[in-house]
């Protein structure tokens, strides 16, 4: 067998070396972006086909409308700590576990990049908390999955659009068994980038970074730390991973295609940030970060009614998509995407960063940094006074 799917097509799902009953199939780091892809041995390899029978990139997405849409957080604010956004998806995997489900999620890893799991406890769905802006390692999600799903379990799967669609194509019959949640996506970097990145910031510094967060109180804000201190603190856009992340350098070259990112979705239930709510329609703001949940199945709407930890206001499927525009379209390449890469191959990151977007995201952190900071310093000393 040549290939599994075109090359351009490749999600890094991982479903195939996790199906392939010869162990013929390896994912690996591809030489382009760094991306895990699968590498086939053709030695072992039987062709029988399966992988690309089930691979998500051969297959059309069936989509469902939206049935219901809510704003969401957690009604205990104890129970929101550590969660990126509303809470949503803890709220989710403790229902499961109440409801004995197995569940399948992402963490951080040792090496400070992600890797999916699956389990059945609540001390284990601890390590799903917060985000993580980086392709996961799915090596033995979807088999487990299958074991759990015939042995008469029901699965619940917290993933991006493309690995809830490979987690569908795994279950085959045993789809009613599956309840599929995905994260409203905006593309991701490879683990081979980010580590570079933590590289970079750690010379820059004079230190060895041994931890990360991408989020904070705040937001999404890039986090490092050494030895337990914070040295590296930098918010979306001051930040230069960030950037090239948000803005269409370092995402897997199938994300700029992407077939999941529109107003339909393919799984049960949608998750993410409410961005923009409150724009066109008055919402009263609870004075703490607010997910979106789009119920898209009756499964999905089903699964939803037993979770009671969470405050749900109705909202209007529209103003997520206009707040968010990964619900609209893929993400689009930057203009300079190719000069960024280029370089990187040639001379490295930092002259990468310095050749594209180093000057523009310097002098942004330069301009804002400075009122941000003394706002924090007024609010604090308001506070204790």
């Amino acid at each position: 067998m040549k290939e599994i799917c075109e090359y351009q097509r490749c999600f890094g799902c991982g479903l195939c070396a996790d199906i392939c009953a010869f162990g013929a199939i390896e994912m690996r780091p591809d030489a382009e972006k760094g991306h895990l892809r699968p590498v086939i041995d053709s030695s072992v390899c039987s062709d029988c086909g399966r992988c690309q029978k089930l691979c998500p990139a051969n297959r059309e997405p069936v989509y469902h409308e939206n049935i219901i849409t809510y704003a969401a957080w957690r009604t205990n604010p104890n129970q929101q700590r550590g969660s990126s956004s509303g809470g949503v998806a803890a709220a989710f995997y403790e229902t499961a576990i109440d409801l004995e489900m197995v569940v399948a999620g992402t963490q951080q890893n040792s090496r400070m990049t992600a890797s999916m799991k699956v389990c059945d406890s609540l001390e284990e769905i601890k390590s799903f908390r917060g985000s993580k802006y980086v392709q996961a390692d799915t090596r033995g999600v979807y088999r487990k999955l299958t074991e759990a799903l015939k042995a008469g379990k029901k699965v619940l799967f917290i993933g991006t659009p493309c690995q809830c669609e490979a987690a569908g194509s795994a279950a085959g019959r045993m789809q009613d068994a599956l309840l599929t949640v995905d994260l409203i996506c905006h593309g991701v970097p490879s683990e081979h980038m980010l580590l570079d990145y933590i590289a970079w910031v750690g010379a820059v510094k004079g230190k060895k970074v041994d931890s990360l967060s991408f989020r904070s109180e705040w937001g999404v804000e890039m986090r490092m730390f050494s030895s337990g201190k914070k040295i590296w603190e930098r918010r979306m856009h001051w930040d230069y991973f960030l950037h090239l992340f948000n803005y269409g350098y370092i995402v897997n070259e199938a994300c700029f295609g992407c077939p999941y990112a529109c107003q339909k979705r393919a799984s049960d239930i949608t998750i993410g940030d409410f961005w923009g709510i409150g724009k066109a329609v008055p919402f009263e703001d609870p004075k703490r970060k607010v997910s979106v949940i789009g119920v898209n199945t009756e499964k999905g709407k089903k699964f939803l009614s037993k979770c009671k930890t969470l405050t749900l206001v109705e909202r209007e499927w529209s103003e997520a998509v206009e707040g968010n525009s990964q619900l609209r379209a893929p993400q689009e390449k930057a203009p300079d995407h190719d000069l960024f890469w280029n370089t990187y191959r040639q001379e490295g990151l930092d002259k990468a960063l310095r050749a594209t977007v180093y000057d523009k995201v310097s002098a942004r952190y330069k301009k804002e940094y400075p009122m941000v900071f003394l706002k924090s310093k007024a609010k604090k000393l308001l506070g204790k006074s």
